[in-house]
């Protein structure tokens, strides 16, 4: 076996990441994301990021919030889940409001930026990276619906499209490997879980220090060991649970084609039989005995 160099980061970010002297690795990963250079001030915990021993059952992974005074929520998800767009909103909608104190005016919303790391494919495209905003188009003119001055400078915003929730899918597996740019270089880092020596990202040599599996202590490595070993046999539970699922939907679908065919069939021969013996002249009573169809389908044939 292939030996372990850096942690996985889903582990990580609850254990490692959280830490100030650590907010190094995130600020990389989410400025070469987002383009622009991100601090970030603090971990903010809620009842949506607390931790769980079930690891992954609709909770946040980290909540942070930057210079910006915007806050990142950030999510690494391995399970498939066709709910995932709905928690995702839900999710972004929940850090709206529990970031809103009552009494508070509505100029006090924070920006949220939804980045979700996934190791599945969700929904159909080709692509391994999409972003959501929201715009207002107008529906007779096509144009975008624009701030005005003194609304840009009330609002501290550029675009009416700043102030609603962004969303990051980076799907994962869908990387080919092919590093293009520093981005791809923290992508194929969250995929492979190396680092090239080549490899310039912002925050990703930091990374390789911080998430080296030897920097942790023994009771850091048997919890890591432990939580890889359940992560493996839940995978394993999925795959069998999908393969046996499969085995029997198609054993179900072949006996039920198989019973659809003999009926269709033996209609079928009957209404041949029918047809030869009205042909022949035999009275259509007859017929009927001998088919049991009834005297107006074999008046049709």
């Amino acid at each position: 076996m292939k030996t372990r160099q850096y942690v996985s980061f889903d582990w990580a970010i609850k254990r490692l990441l959280r830490s100030k002297a650590n907010f190094g690795v995130l600020e990389g990963l989410l400025s070469e994301l987002l383009k622009e250079n991100i601090t970030i001030l603090e971990v903010l915990e809620s009842e949506s990021n607390k931790d769980c021993k079930k690891h992954k059952q609709n909770v946040l992974d980290l909540k942070v919030k930057n210079s910006r005074d915007e806050i990142i929520i950030i999510e690494v998800q391995y399970d498939r889940d066709y709910s995932f767009f709905h928690r995702i909103l839900w999710g972004t909608s929940r850090v709206v409001t529990e970031h809103l104190h009552e009494g508070d005016d509505y100029l006090r919303v924070h920006k949220v930026i939804s980045v979700n790391l996934i190791y599945f494919d969700l929904g159909e495209g080709e692509d391994y990276i999409y972003h959501g905003s929201t715009s207002f188009r107008g529906i007779h003119k096509n144009d975008v619906l624009q701030l005005r001055a003194n609304e840009r400078r009330k609002l501290d915003k550029d675009s009416v499209k700043q102030v609603f929730p962004e969303y990051y899918l980076i799907k994962i597996n869908r990387f080919d490997d092919l590093a293009k740019d520093t981005l791809d270089e923290w992508i194929y880092f969250l995929k492979n879980e190396e680092i090239k020596p080549e490899f310039t990202a912002q925050g990703l040599q930091e990374a390789g220090r911080v998430l080296a599996y030897t920097k942790l202590n023994k009771e850091e490595q048997i919890e890591y060991n432990n939580y890889i070993d359940h992560r493996r046999r839940r995978d394993s539970e999925l795959r069998t649970q999908f393969s046996d699922g499969l085995e029997e939907g198609l054993e179900k679908g072949l006996e039920k084609g198989m019973e659809q065919g003999m009926e269709k069939g033996l209609e079928k021969g009957k209404r041949e039989t029918a047809r030869s013996m009205k042909k022949e002249g035999i009275p259509a009573e007859i017929i009927q005995k001998c088919t049991k169809l009834s005297l107006d389908e074999i008046d049709k044939l």
